[in-house]
């Protein structure tokens, strides 16, 4: 599934600086959708072939999620400190503003409300919580809002990795996952038709259709991840099956071009389509692929992109590179290039500790 979650994360780079010569490929809120469904399967997949007797143990599980995704990304909070602090002696606020909101508005903020900004940016949980608050600038707390954009200021903006949210709601799933991963499938059913319930009540009844309602409420996105883990359950019943080749290299070049041609197909529930054939083709991508070791590696791209694309997009602002094709083109790149060499420095380091700790 590599290549596929590679596809994924330039779509949300694509998603934020534009399109190359008017092509782009799957949106990025749909993309983190299926990033969801794709962390289910292999966090059931973990629980249920890796941490297992001697390694069954929530704290070494918890533990080397975290170690998954800290060292990255507080390498890439640093780096985004350290640049709008240099941004903000430049007077080039508008790269990396969020320095200069803090030092705005830090006097302003009561302790409770500074801290737990810091707290956020530093430790990702509740980042995905942000996009419900507002600041209250008279009293200096903060208040929550059905809509966050029409607060001002805007709560995200004192967020130096602002597409860390989706990351944060990755986290509060590591927590709860052990207790889901390994339940019968008619609980996980049930609780993800609640899911899909509460988001019914919350569109319809309350008429919240839109961000962040739409696609970071933890509760309703719960479902993507629950239907990952009934997507690996299909997988331990079809990995014993002898499949057809010809059938599962067509299912996996049918999700490719779903998600590179996704926005110039125009068919009626285009979203809920793409994410149904997502979540049935899971199980036969897996199979196919789960030894192509060229494929696992472009995945491994996939986090280092996603966390860091912002990063470089600022920096190649602050280069005078005007927007446009080149531009986008010269942010993937640079993208690729940077999570290669995170992944070389530090990923691979720290995943060969991860692996050590699983006896």
């Amino acid at each position: 599934m590599g290549l596929i979650r590679l596809i994924l994360a330039i779509g949300v780079v694509f998603s934020h600086s534009g399109s190359v010569w008017g092509y782009t490929t799957i949106g990025g809120s749909i993309a983190v959708q299926a990033f969801y469904i794709i962390s289910g399967f292999y966090i059931a997949l973990i629980l249920n072939e890796k941490y297992v007797g001697n390694n069954g143990s929530y704290k070494l599980f918890i533990s080397n999620r975290f170690l998954r995704l800290y060292p990255i990304y507080w390498i890439v909070l640093l780096l985004t400190f350290l640049s709008a602090f240099a941004f903000s002696q430049l007077d080039m606020y508008q790269y990396v503003n969020s320095y200069s909101m803090f030092q705005k508005y830090s006097d302003a903020m009561d302790i409770g409300t500074l801290l737990f900004m810091i707290f956020t940016n530093v430790f990702l949980f509740f980042q995905d919580v942000v996009m419900f608050l507002g600041f209250d600038k008279a009293d200096g707390s903060l208040f929550f809002t059905a809509d966050f954009h029409q607060t001002n200021p805007k709560l995200y903006y004192f967020l130096f990795v602002a597409q860390a949210w989706s990351i944060g709601i990755e986290v509060m799933f590591y927590l709860i996952a052990p207790f889901l991963a390994k339940r019968s499938l008619k609980i996980i059913i049930l609780i993800l038709i609640s899911s899909f319930a509460l988001r019914m009540v919350i569109y319809y009844h309350f008429n919240l259709q839109h961000d962040p309602w739409s696609y970071r409420f933890f509760p309703t996105e719960l479902l993507f991840f629950l239907l990952g883990i009934i997507a690996y359950r299909i997988y331990t019943i079809l990995k014993e099956k002898q499949l057809n080749n010809i059938f599962l290299k067509s299912v996996f070049i049918a999700v490719v071009a779903f998600s590179l041609m996704y926005r110039y197909i125009t068919i009626p529930g285009k979203m809920t389509l793409y994410l149904l054939l997502f979540f049935s083709a899971l199980p036969f991508i897996f199979i196919l692929s789960k030894n192509w070791k060229t494929d696992r590696q472009l995945g491994e791209l996939s986090y280092p992109i996603y966390i860091s694309h912002i990063f470089i997009l600022s920096w190649v602002g602050a280069l005078q590179i005007k927007s446009g094709s080149w531009r986008t083109v010269i942010v993937i790149l640079l993208s690729v290039l940077f999570a290669y060499l995170l992944n070389i420095f530090v990923g691979n380091k720290i995943e060969k500790f991860r692996q050590s700790r699983v006896k």
